[in-house]
């Protein structure tokens, strides 16, 4: 596991700065609710939407302590902050080395392909985990002081779901980029996927004939149940975490199979 350590030792100031957003960034948003909770008024604001436009925004409430974390965090906001920071280092993890020639000098060491495209992938995986517990940690500090109250298995719920969507995500755009050797091509694939695909899960509320492929959304997954009311969703996470099997599978067998360029 010495390239894992590698990767993280490289990666480790860029991370602490990454994780101290993500925990400043939700510490302000959480502190913000007790002001928004005693204005009742502004549910208007979204009650008046349309059902596709609830839907991309994440409910019709925005007072209610589910409702607020919904539409403030965990529909797109902080889902797209952790995209950010799990597409980067997903498609960049194989592809950037090879683009910039020093892949070769990895791989002339004595790690199996399969080995070192592992290692890359775990170094995201822990990435994207420690994002993740770091918004768990700030909502489960701040949920008695700013008056959430929410069952501490929902906070669980809801900050897990977001993980592994957005870990699922960045595999996937790791696999296109190993297999192709082009970093952008896992980056703009995937995140052309992921944008429509929300405007897809946000539509099919109106647009009917949307609704057969919303399953293909993984957004759809992600949010199926709404975790934060109703805890966890084995099918969900069942469904995410076999994307990202699927996406570390297919992406060792074609990184370990094609011809690197020089």
């Amino acid at each position: 596991m010495k390239l894992l350590a590698s990767e993280l030792r490289l990666r480790r100031t860029s991370l602490v700065v990454w994780v101290a957003s993500v925990f400043a960034l939700v510490a302000m948003i959480a502190a913000i609710y007790p002001q928004i909770r005693s204005d009742p008024s502004l549910d208007s604001l979204y009650a008046n939407m349309s059902p596709a436009m609830q839907a991309l925004l994440g409910g019709s409430s925005l007072t209610s302590p589910a409702g607020y974390l919904n539409t403030q965090v965990f529909a797109f906001f902080l889902p797209a902050v952790l995209l950010v920071f799990g597409l980067g280092r997903g498609s960049a993890s194989i592809a950037s080395e090879e683009e910039e020639r020093t892949l070769d000098l990895l791989l002339a060491q004595p790690v199996p392909r399969w080995s070192a495209y592992l290692q890359k992938a775990a170094a995201v995986t822990i990435g994207i985990t420690a994002l993740t517990l770091a918004t768990w940690v700030v909502l489960a500090a701040l949920n008695a002081p700013v008056k959430f109250d929410l069952p501490a298995a929902n906070l669980a719920a809801v900050c897990v779901q977001m993980g592994i969507f957005t870990l699922a995500l960045s595999l996937v755009a790791q696999a296109i980029a190993a297999a192709t050797g082009r970093r952008g091509y896992g980056l703009s694939a995937v995140a052309g996927y992921t944008f429509v695909s929300y405007v897809i899960y946000g539509m099919a509320a109106t647009v009917t004939w949307l609704g057969d492929v919303r399953p293909l959304m993984l957004w759809r997954w992600y949010l199926l149940n709404d975790p934060l009311v109703s805890g966890f969703s084995w099918p969900g996470i069942g469904v995410l975490l076999g994307v990202c099997l699927a996406a570390l599978a297919g992406g060792m067998f074609f990184f370990d199979r094609r011809d690197l360029r020089a």
